[in-house]
């Protein structure tokens, strides 16, 4: 498999094929790169198939805004998504004491990461459609996108619970 660095300016895409399917794809122009599906209908665990593993998505405890990433079939998570109470900034927290910082837009229309020296690595673009879509933009190569390629969907479903939460509001 292609390291993410190596799709640098190209758009990939974040789509949900089926409208009535809680399926998601990641995708560039040609090739899937992973997929995340909700088992169950109001499950809030993702699973996560692509970047030659298995992940979940969990939120460890329902009162706090923290989402956290483990193996497959692990209880220990080994990465976390934690956001400020309006969810305009965050942040991931990495194994090795490594982390990066998210930034939000207007409306929570876009999504910028950054690196601990505040360089810009991935870009969220929200895309009006029926479908949930998002085009993602790889802006400079990074070891820690490289090694974690997962971030992008556990970003993802960060944009997916906004959007879920702020449709009844």
């Amino acid at each position: 498999m292609r390291l993410l660095s190596s799709y640098i300016g190209e758009d990939l895409i974040l789509i949900q094929p089926s409208f009535f399917k809680r399926e998601y794809e990641f995708r560039s122009s040609n090739e899937l790169l992973a997929k995340m599906y909700f088992p169950k209908f109001f499950s809030l665990t993702a699973v996560v198939e692509g970047f030659e593993e298995k992940y979940e998505i969990i939120r460890p405890s329902f009162w706090k805004s923290e989402i956290a990433i483990r193996k497959f079939g692990y209880d220990l998570t080994f990465a976390s998504l934690k956001t400020n109470f309006f969810r305009t900034k965050g942040s991931i927290d990495l194994q090795n004491g490594k982390k990066l910082n998210l930034k939000f837009g207007a409306f929570k229309k876009s999504c910028q990461v950054f690196s601990e020296v505040d360089e810009l690595l991935l870009m969220f673009q929200n895309k009006l459609s029926l479908k949930e879509k998002n085009v993602v933009t790889i802006q400079k190569t990074s070891s820690l996108i490289d090694e974690n390629p997962w971030v992008v969907m556990i970003i993802w479903y960060l944009i997916l619970e906004n959007r879920r939460n702020g449709a009844g509001s």
